[in-house]
């Protein structure tokens, strides 16, 4: 029975080497094909952070946030990157990878516009991956093609000028509750956390206009 134990134990320690030797050698190839389409793009002119060929911009990202606030949003990154590295322009790549896969960052205006307006693009496979425990796929957020179209032209009535007009009274009292309040922590002279009172603004404009 020792023997056979032994053997068992040694069968699966191999197992396990097997598995570590193939998930580490997937995640370098990975490593290598996502390098490498960076280095290409790098090649041909387009504007990025200064690169690592192994780390990619990992480097360039913790210096930033080291600069900033712990609590910062990672949101503040593209912006504070912009900031760092003007020459870059309001286009630029970042390439995280593997924290996150590699992101075309857009802060003009007019680009943006045939992002979202002129053309209809896919959607960032990260916000799909987010909302498919909630939704199902079945979110306009993260829909495209036609399925996406016969759903925003459902809620296009919601958006209209004309509707948004005559709900502006509703907005306009939710948000001057939202400055009272604001005031009112303003006179204690002490800090005060900013997310729950604005999600709490949010939720009540959309409570009233959609309600």
């Amino acid at each position: 029975m020792d023997i056979i134990s032994e053997r068992r134990v040694a069968s699966v320690f191999y197992g396990l080497q097997i598995l570590l030797l193939a998930g580490t050698a997937a995640l370098v190839f990975k490593l290598y094909t996502v390098r490498r389409r960076t280095l290409e793009l790098r090649r041909q002119g387009l504007a990025m952070p200064p690169l690592n060929p192994v780390f990619g911009h990992l480097f360039v990202l913790a210096s930033v946030m080291s600069k900033l606030p712990k609590d910062a949003h990672q949101h503040y990154l593209p912006d504070q990157l912009r900031r760092t590295y003007p020459d870059m322009g309001p286009i630029f790549y970042i390439d995280a990878w593997p924290i996150i896969s590699l992101t075309l960052v857009v802060a003009s205006p007019s680009t943006l516009a045939q992002i979202t307006t002129d053309h209809t693009l896919p959607k960032f496979p990260a916000i799909r991956d987010f909302l498919f425990p909630l939704t199902n796929g079945k979110d306009i957020v993260s829909m495209d093609g036609q399925e996406w179209k016969f759903w925003r032209n459902i809620f296009n009535p919601g958006f209209s000028a004309k509707h948004l007009m005559t709900v502006v009274p509703d907005i306009v009292h939710e948000t001057t509750v939202f400055c009272e309040v604001l005031q009112e922590h303003a006179k204690k002279r002490k800090r005060f956390p900013m997310k729950t009172l604005t999600d709490n603004l949010a939720m009540d404009v959309i409570g009233k206009v959609v309600l």
